[in-house]
């Protein structure tokens, strides 16, 4: 079915819900201009005819009204449930889908207004997530690392279900279930059942023993049994990659701006062409981090781990940095040297890329490689602050200045923008083994109550 049909038919069954208040008029809109998001439900084969495929859509336009999910910003999120981390995007599966993390041990019941602002600030995440990618597929991990009976909220899951199969169906890769316990197998019974047949095959039981089957282990967090020691810090923007400027708090480089002009690189590279430019630190300020970054071909090494998928090249890695000084509370201590990969993945012209930095001050770039008739300037490393990379389609053989201007008045809708943080760490002494999990043991009642729970019907609430 074409998307021109899908549209028609919809438009003529259900155009008057916008003016009765059932329909958000942004939402409508989007579902006739945004092809992508169109295709959602228009190439949803699992829905089956026409009629079920327009029923979704209209379910998804509701809930979006009902809930608001329109017009949704960070700001409209308190800052201390943003700064909870027990919902956030981090790393990718062995497919490469990135993984929604859920901490399960954050969750138990709430009130309604509790459900409903969760349920608005998954919807934004999933809503800017796939405005971004709309073909990238996500995985879930529900980690129940310490969960009991008492953490399952079942309201929630139940939403969180219903999002994969009705307001944003074929967005599934997996849904991992790590380390869950056995006196909730009654409840993922109940919960599977609410899944349709293709989306059971998804679920997959993860425990330490077999978890790197499905993600890697530089990808795995260290409590799972992997070497990711990734540790959740927010700031604003990066909960979905958002470019816009934005504040930081407790950063002397005050409010942030990425800034271009002299400190910025930008180079043109050919399709899947090989490349390499070192951004190394300046040494007229101590202790200085410096990058290199490669633009490989398609046919060198893969990817490196955590990669983010943007729509003209992958970065890697996908949102932070991490510099490890070699000498703790030495300022004179030798510099401290990460690599940043760029593949190209576009095939129909070259690209122009470059790096902006939040303080310019401290960020130098010396480029060891250049390009015929480009030579990149000296730009920046950090400290712990931020880098934003740009890319878009130009012409080949560009010159540096040439590239500049070609991304200045690229509009915005043509521009890939992704933005990596830059954290530096001391050595600190070996850590000792992790203490036991206390392990909360769920007392009969709530066993009782949730048994209970679990066997009554489960009519939706969306």
């Amino acid at each position: 079915m074409s998307i021109k049909e899908f549209r028609e038919a919809f438009s003529e069954q259900y155009s008057g819900l916008v003016a009765s208040g059932e329909f958000a008029a942004t939402d409508y809109d989007r579902l006739m201009s945004d092809d992508a998001y169109c295709n959602c439900f228009a190439g949803a084969a699992r829905a089956g005819n026409l009629e079920a495929r327009l029923q979704l859509a209209e379910a998804c336009l509701r809930w979006r009204c009902q809930d608001q999910i329109s017009g949704l910003t960070e700001a409209d999120f308190p800052l201390e449930a943003l700064q909870k981390g027990s919902v956030f995007f981090h790393s990718e599966d062995r497919e490469g889908h990135p993984i929604l993390y859920f901490r399960i041990q954050d969750s138990g019941k709430t009130s309604p207004d509790e459900l409903l602002q969760i349920r608005q600030f998954i919807g934004w995440l999933l809503d800017s997530r796939h405005r971004r990618q709309p073909e990238q597929k996500i995985s879930l991990l529900f980690d129940m690392t310490n969960a009991g009976v008492a953490n399952l909220n079942l309201d929630l899951v139940r939403f969180v279900v219903r999002a994969f199969q009705v307001y944003y169906p074929g967005l599934l890769g997996y849904l991992f279930v790590y380390e869950m316990p056995w006196v909730l197998t009654a409840a993922w019974k109940v919960i599977r059942s609410w899944l349709d047949k293709e989306a059971q095959k998804k679920i997959i039981f993860l425990k330490r023993s077999n978890v790197q089957e499905y993600i890697a282990p530089d990808k795995l967090w260290v409590h799972m049994g992997g070497t990711d020691d990734y540790q959740y810090e927010y700031s604003p923007g990066m909960l979905t990659g958002d470019t816009a400027e934005y504040p930081t708090s407790g950063d002397e480089c005050g409010d942030v701006e990425f800034v271009d002009a002299e400190n910025s690189m930008q180079v043109s590279l050919p399709p899947n062409d090989a490349d390499a430019v070192s951004l190394d630190g300046s040494q007229t300020q101590t202790s200085q981090r410096s990058f290199k970054i490669r633009s490989p071909a398609a046919s060198s090494a893969s990817v490196g781990s955590s990669s983010y998928i943007g729509r003209y090249m992958s970065i890697s890695p996908a949102d932070q940095v991490t510099f490890r000084l070699a000498t703790a509370g030495n300022n004179n201590s030798s510099d401290s040297q990460r690599t940043i990969t760029l593949t190209s993945t576009w095939q129909q012209s070259a690209l122009a890329y470059k790096v902006k930095t939040t303080c310019p001050a401290d960020y130098r770039v010396k480029p060891s490689v250049g390009l015929p008739s480009s030579t990149p300037p000296s730009q920046p490393p950090a400290r712990s602050d931020k880098l934003q990379l740009l890319a878009a389609p130009v012409e080949s053989g560009l010159s540096r200045e040439a590239c500049q201007e070609a991304l200045k008045s690229a509009p915005s809708e043509a521009l890939m923008e992704h933005r990596l943080r830059c954290r530096v760490e001391t050595p600190k002494p070996a850590a000792g083994s992790a203490a036991a999990a206390s392990g909360r043991l769920p007392d009969d009642q709530q066993l009782a109550a949730l048994r209970s729970e679990v066997s009554e019907p489960s009519g939706s609430t969306e």
